[in-house]
């Protein structure tokens, strides 16, 4: 029986063969539409309005950097197809077994954390409709979404197609309330450009999109092998776009309409319920249904990450036993922590994350430009599934120097509530490390692998039982030619 009629799945960090490969691009729109459709993203959009910048500037600061992080990330969907893998072991090309588990110690710890933050969220929603009872929340929703995510990624698509289309006319409603009762007339209307508050709304809206970065391969390597890589990034792109833009615009709106608003979470159940219709409660339940799921996807790409990075120290064999135990784990700490944290830490556990989501950016470059530019998404996939690296070893220097160049470059740029340095200072707190660190680490990799003769390494991607030479993503020359230089014709 192939693993996608289980009903548990036995995949984690390891690679899907084809026979069990399914789901469609349309069903990827929709459930990557789900990843930022939850009421955290309302307070990405309030960014610039909480530095004076006028909602017109906010709107089109929220569009133009969702749509520059955005990419990022959805180069990252054509590589699940490719490759057959979750996302962050594949970085064992660029930087070894053993090198790739500093980004994916990051990606593990932000994964959970902010399966923390999804569980709040829930709690709070399903509290102000129901009774104060958050405490017995926590438990009850977090011990929900391990559940889902343990039964895996075949009901993760199920659930999320089915609470698109809810949380799709649930947007439609809460904007026609929008427009019906907020100012939203004199709001556009108001020309206010701050160009500090611009450069923070387009650096807060790009930085949320490029997180999302290190989950991708975790949902697209069940497509077949032959998918079209640009029509699965083209659908990463768009859903995940499509309801962050539209989410942190109501976010936008609501901050500025009601500039002593404490809480843009609340502030939507108001606006409904002034709407009338009963949309303010239906909003919140909308908001459980969503930040549960989420909070679902945090845990299983937390504990792929986690399996990556243990299986580099001790072979593992992925098992159905293996990944329910890492996420049983997961979820005891992380609702402990969400039932023990006291309210006025979480602004400092928010910041701590944020640091350790800088460490991701760097590994992002690196990753994409070794796919896209210099291997040219020519591997060997029984090698990274080695816990010795195989033919890309233990440590792989070049993206390890290449990634901490490009976070140290980012550090005079940082901006959080813990760390801001000099030059973002000098900015008013505007955040565009993201930029520098693309920059810097991408130029790096590139020059530090210019030149570099490859000829060994595809005969033995050629010789290996899996690899992703048919792919028409994949670029080598013929078998017969000598190869040359470091970039496959």
């Amino acid at each position: 029986m192939e693993q996608r009629d289980s009903i548990v799945e036995s995949r984690s960090f390891d690679h899907v063969p084809e026979t069990e490969r399914h789901g469609t691009i349309r069903s990827q729109v929709q459930f990557w539409f789900m990843v930022n459709a939850t009421l955290i993203t309302l307070f990405t959009g309030a960014v610039g309005p909480a530095m004076g910048l006028g909602l017109t500037w906010t709107l089109l600061a929220v569009i133009v950097g969702s749509i520059f992080g955005t990419l990022f990330q959805a180069f990252h969907g054509a590589q699940g197809p490719h490759m057959g893998l979750p996302q962050m072991i594949q970085s064992r090309v660029q930087f070894g077994s053993k090198g790739a588990v500093l980004p994916l110690a990051a990606v593990t710890i932000v994964q959970l954390g902010f399966a923390i933050f999804f569980i709040q969220t829930a709690s709070s929603s399903l509290a102000a409709i129901t009774v104060d009872q958050t405490a017995v929340f926590d438990i009850v929703i977090g011990a929900s979404a391990v559940v889902l995510a343990i039964v895996g990624y075949s009901l993760l698509l199920r659930v999320e197609k089915v609470a698109s289309y809810i949380t799709l006319v649930n947007l439609v409603l809460l904007t026609v309330a929008a427009a019906a009762v907020l100012p939203i007339g004199a709001l556009l209307g108001s020309s206010a450009f701050v160009p500090i508050a611009f450069l923070a709304q387009f650096g807060a809206s790009a930085i949320y999109q490029i997180a999302i970065a290190p989950m991708v391969s975790d949902y697209t390597r069940y497509l077949p092998f032959r998918t079209s890589g640009r029509a699965v990034s083209a659908a990463v792109f768009g859903g995940t776009l499509l309801s962050a833009v539209w989410l942190e615009a109501l976010g936008a709106a609501l901050a500025l309409a009601d500039p002593q608003g404490a809480d843009l979470i609340s502030g939507i159940r108001d606006m409904g319920d002034r709407f009338g219709f009963g949309l303010g409660t239906v909003s919140m339940a909308v908001a459980v249904m969503s930040c549960l799921i989420t909070c679902s996807l945090s845990f299983y790409s937390g504990s792929v990450s986690l399996l990556s990075a243990f299986e580099a120290f001790r072979p593992l064999k992925s098992t159905g036993a293996v990944r329910a135990i890492a996420l049983a784990a997961a979820g005891i700490v992380v609702i402990t922590a969400t039932l023990s944290l006291p309210a006025d830490f979480l602004p400092v556990f928010s910041a701590f994350l944020s640091i350790l989501g800088y460490f991701l950016i760097p590994w992002t470059a690196v990753n994409l430009t070794d796919y896209y530019l210099v291997r040219r998404g020519v591997y060997s996939i029984t090698d990274i599934m080695k816990s010795d690296g195989g033919i890309y070893g233990r440590w792989g220097v070049p993206g390890m120097i290449s990634y901490a160049i490009g976070f140290i470059a980012m550090i005079p740029f940082l901006s959080t509530a813990i760390y801001t340095g000099p030059i973002a200072t000098s900015l008013g707190g505007a955040d565009i490390s993201f930029v520098v660190g693309l920059a810097v680490a991408s130029g790096s990799y590139l020059l530090i692998m210019r030149g570099r003769d490859f000829s060994a390494e595809f005969e033995a991607v050629r010789a290996a039982p899996l690899n992703t030479l048919g792919h028409p993503q994949a670029s080598t020359p013929a078998p017969a030619e000598p190869m040359e230089g470091n970039i496959p014709a």
